[in-house]
């Protein structure tokens, strides 16, 4: 038999024990929207946003795999009617165009497919103009990318 003393602390240490196995801690709530790191047959991009007072520019990077019939379709589509621009690439390693609004031309935005699977958009969303696409493009590693 258990004298009152140890009864008290048996009755303690049970108590304690059920206290501690009902504080365990919630999951943490799921974020309300999460897009997945990777798809089947496609690879999670990359994005940042750049401002300069007004403007306010997103690129973002995405690659997908690109056959030779691909790029041929990318350049027959950017070609017909887009204005071009100098990625400083050889031809067959990327190519770009300039998507303007047309009821404000100066306001443009980037487009650029780059035969190695990387494709990369540059977009002002009506707040950027040729030069400061130009100007974020200039900063990229192009070249690097395109050699992957």
């Amino acid at each position: 038999m258990l004298s009152s003393t140890a009864m008290r602390r048996y009755g303690i240490v049970v108590l304690v024990a059920f206290m501690l196995a009902g504080c365990r801690r919630a999951a943490p709530a799921a974020p309300a929207f999460d897009l997945p790191d990777a798809i089947p047959g496609f690879s999670a991009g990359a994005r940042q946003t750049y401002t300069a007072g007004a403007t306010h520019i997103t690129v973002t990077l995405a690659r997908h795999p690109m056959d030779q019939t691909a790029y041929d379709n990318w350049l027959a589509m950017s070609n017909a009617g887009f204005p071009q621009a100098d990625l400083g690439l050889p031809a067959a390693a990327g190519n770009g165009f300039y998507q303007c609004e047309a009821r404000a031309p100066d306001s443009c935005d980037l487009l650029i497919q780059l035969r190695s699977g990387v494709h990369v958009e540059i977009r002002g969303g009506g707040t950027s103009t040729r030069h400061d696409v130009d100007a974020i493009r200039r900063a990229l590693p192009l070249a690097a990318l395109a050699s992957r």
